[in-house]
C-alpha cells in the first residue's frame, strides 16, 4: 500500500524532484542525477573522489528505485510518477530505499565537508545553500539549527541519518529532517 499523499510529504518530494531535475525540463532522467552531482561539485571546494561518491550513490538510486517509475518506457519520469514511486518505495521496501537515500545524502553533505572531519559545521552547510541556488543565509542558519539535534555545532552521521528518515517519511511539518536540503 502506498502512503497517503500528505501536504508535507508532497512538498518535500517536490523539493527533492526540483533538486534532482538538473536540466529543469520537468522530468528526471538517468542523465539528470549525475548532472545534479556535478552541479554541486562545481559549486563546492570538493575533491573528485567526493563528487564521484555522490554520482555513484545517485546512479544506484536511479537503477534500483527510480528507473522503473517510467511507465511509458521513455526514460523520463514526471513529477507525479516520481511522487507515486517514492511513496511506493517507502511503503514496500523502506529499508532498501532509505539506505540508498541515506548513502546519497551522506555523499551530498560530504561535498560540503571542507575539512574532511566527517561533520558538517554551519559554514560548510551555508556553502551547500549557495550551491543549491543562493538560498538566503538566514534560512540556511535556521535549517542547520533544526538539524543539529545535539546542539554541538555540527551535523554528524547520526544527525544525517535521522534527517533522511524524517525527510522521506514524516508528515510532521515541524520535523527537523524536513530541513535536510535547506528550507522548503
Amino acid at each position: 500500500m502506498t502512503p497517503t499523499a500528505t501536504p508535507v510529504l508532497t512538498h518535500k518530494l517536490r523539493h527533492m524532484f526540483s533538486l534532482l531535475d538538473a536540466d529543469r525540463d520537468g522530468y528526471l532522467t538517468a542523465a539528470d542525477l549525475p548532472a545534479a552531482a556535478d552541479r554541486m561539485a562545481a559549486a563546492l571546494p570538493a575533491g573528485q573522489e567526493k563528487a564521484e561518491r555522490l554520482r555513484a550513490a545517485l546512479a544506484r538510486i536511479w537503477e534500483a528505485h527510480l528507473r522503473h517509475m517510467d511507465g511509458g518506457g521513455t526514460g523520463r519520469i514526471g513529477l507525479a510518477a516520481y511522487e507515486r514511486g517514492v511513496r511506493a518505495a517507502v511503503a514496500t521496501a523502506p529499508a532498501a530505499f532509505l539506505t540508498a537515500v541515506h548513502e546519497a545524502a551522506a555523499a551530498w553533505l560530504a561535498l560540503c565537508d571542507a575539512d574532511g572531519d566527517g561533520r558538517i559545521v554551519l559554514d560548510e552547510y551555508l556553502r551547500m545553500g549557495e550551491a543549491l541556488g543562493g538560498i538566503a543565509r538566514e534560512d540556511m542558519e535556521d535549517a542547520f539549527g533544526r538539524l543539529d539535534r545535539s546542539g554541538d555545532g555540527g551535523l554528524d552521521p547520526v544527525d544525517v541519518h535521522a534527517a533522511v528518515i524524517e525527510f522521506f517519511t514524516s508528515d510532521d511539518a515541524e520535523a527537523a529532517g524536513n530541513w535536510l536540503y535547506g528550507p522548503l
